[in-house]
């Protein structure tokens, strides 16, 4: 099969953050080079001391120093000249809408002509919760400018979740058949199959970004409250983000909550493994990995009724679904949970084998890999 040279563009790739986006786009990129393909990684660096290039077997990252992420997001970076002395790329693939280097691809197959995949991690429309003014304006004011502007460049769309792809499809005005669903995935090599049981201790984890619009302050009040009414809970809060510092104040003293804060990605399939319940209280999601990951291995999920997690947890079929914001409902579930734990381990073990396969990176990156050589074809014909 021909071998194709593929321009990867994210805003982070194999940082200590973890991120949903990022484990995509390192797993996939893994998996491609595998198969032959040559991939330059356009991604940030928030150092100067770490080197620009750095090349692994058909791999060269490509790092551009970020000073500062500007509303703890997004990484101020250039990249734009780089990107235009590129020569023999058959497509780009830019993963997210929202972000400088998305803007920069976009400018780049604006001027170049080379065939684009942008593909949708989430962040689409409105912030469905309480956001400052500046956000919130800033977020709409991109819609309707630049971000209209990045989607139109797009030759293809890839979404991780039903839910945006919905909403993409009020913004693309000409030819919504470019959009199609590629779900996020997991290496099920790597997050293998287990039985969580407990006898004493129940160790209910978060795992993702510590930002508002994951829930985290409510989901805090709701463990501060949990703590209080049965001693057979510990919460752990894994990965990092502006709310860290914050709640290691509130939780400094309190010994059954544990801060991981940045982890390095290998350390997820363990820290996993020793959790009986996975919590995703956030206000906005696509498709959250997290949740993937921990259905894979037959970990119950309690997830908020937003974005695709009704559909990853079968309307509740699979897992335990609330209202995103409501504490009441969510600490209920959660010690419904743990005294009748049994039950939902049992629903939870039926419902790996479905994500195992529907979700394994092998059979994404076929889809992904098609997409590809249909632009590649588009271009060259």
């Amino acid at each position: 099969m021909q071998s194709l040279n593929i321009v990867q563009v994210t805003p982070f790739f194999e940082s200590q953050s973890y991120g949903g986006t990022e484990r995509y786009v390192s797993h996939l990129s893994r998996e491609l080079v595998k198969r032959g393909h040559h991939l330059d990684i356009f991604t940030t660096k928030n150092r100067t001391d770490i080197p620009y290039q750095s090349y692994y077997e058909n791999m060269t990252i490509h790092r551009f120093y970020s000073p500062w992420n500007v509303f703890g997001i997004n990484p101020a970076c250039f990249m734009l000249h780089k990107m235009l002395q590129l020569k023999e790329v058959d497509v780009f693939h830019v993963h997210s809408y929202i972000y400088f280097t998305t803007i920069q691809a976009a400018l780049t197959k604006f001027l170049r002509r080379i065939p684009m995949l942008l593909h949708v991690h989430g962040g689409v429309g409105r912030p469905p919760y309480k956001t400052g003014f500046l956000k919130e304006f800033a977020k709409l004011f991109f819609d309707y400018t630049l971000g209209r502007f990045v989607i139109s460049q797009a030759d293809a769309i890839a979404s991780v979740s039903n839910y945006d792809a919905g909403l993409l499809k009020e913004i693309v005005h000409s030819n919504p058949e470019r959009i199609t669903i590629i779900n996020n995935a997991i290496d099920p090599q790597l997050f293998k199959e287990i039985d969580p049981i407990f006898s004493k201790e129940c160790i209910i984890s978060y795992v993702g970004d510590l930002e508002p619009w994951k829930g985290i302050p409510y989901y805090a009040r709701v463990v501060q409250s949990l703590l209080k009414l049965t001693d057979k809970a510990t919460f752990w809060f894994v990965g990092y983000g502006s709310l860290y510092d914050s709640l290691k104040a509130k939780f400094e003293n309190e010994k059954r909550v544990k801060l991981f804060g940045a982890v390095e990605h290998s350390q997820v399939p363990d820290i996993l493994s020793q959790t009986n319940i996975l919590v995703q209280p956030s206000f906005w999601e696509g498709s959250p990995t997290t949740i993937i990951e921990a259905m894979s291995m037959g970990i119950p999920v309690i997830g908020a009724r937003i974005g695709d997690i009704p559909r990853l947890l079968e309307d509740g079929r699979s897992g335990l679904l609330f209202k995103a914001g409501d504490e009441k409902t969510l600490g209920k579930l959660i010690l419904e949970a743990i005294e009748d734990y049994d039950t939902i381990a049992k629903t939870a073990k039926k419902a790996r084998t479905r994500i195992r396969e529907e979700f394994s990176f092998e059979r994404i990156t076929d889809k992904i890999e098609q997409l590809y050589f249909e632009l590649a074809s588009d271009k060259n014909g």
